[in-house]
């Protein structure tokens, strides 16, 4: 093998290894993200598949973004957002919907009064306007400023903050409904 071709293999696993170590950090908490959005394991692959495949050629630009995570759900965001609109207007495809609790289920620690809550929480969740949502997603969820929310949703600060309010406020409400049903059940 020529000397150069060894040059250009050395070259592209070193970029590779450069974008590996840059976004192995992120990727489970885009692969949550993605999954609360399109409700489905699959999907969710997918979507941080496609996105990161479409990001591997450009570890330069990678590596001169100051908070990588947040820009990287940023990216995943809008790759969703572009999927979901195009969904919505095709004839065969059906709009996403949120699973009927696919990611609550019971964990060997976990008891059936904190299943019980993480299922009102996640029902309250569903009636959330979907701005709101992904704002209290981003925000409690994930743990993100809401100067980083504001940057990924392309919106201002004032904005999440009025709407993380409003959501937090509906929530409450919402999940205190959903408890009340089955008090025995929470209580016990």
């Amino acid at each position: 093998m020529s000397a150069w071709l060894i040059q250009i293999f050395q070259r592209r696993r070193c970029r590779e290894d450069r974008f590996v170590a840059l976004v192995s950090p992120h990727i489970r908490r885009m692969h949550r993200m993605a999954y609360r959005w399109t409700a489905s394991q699959v999907e969710a692959e997918d979507l941080v598949q496609e996105v990161l495949a479409s990001l591997v050629s450009r570890v330069a630009e990678l590596e001169a973004v100051e908070k990588l995570g947040p820009w990287l759900v940023k990216v995943l965001y809008r790759r969703f957002v572009d999927l979901y609109r195009r969904r919505r207007l095709s004839p065969i495809d059906q709009s996403v919907a949120w699973g009927d609790d696919e990611y609550c289920e019971v964990n060997s620690g976990d008891d059936f009064r904190q299943l019980d809550l993480r299922r009102a929480l996640e029902r309250a969740l569903r009636l959330l306007d979907e701005d709101w949502r992904d704002i209290v997603l981003l925000h409690d969820v994930e743990g993100y400023t809401a100067i980083e929310v504001a940057e990924v949703l392309e919106i201002s600060v004032g904005t999440v903050k009025s709407r993380l309010h409003r959501a937090r406020q509906k929530l409450k409400k919402s999940s205190h409904r959903e408890l009340s049903r089955h008090p025995a059940r929470v209580r016990g």
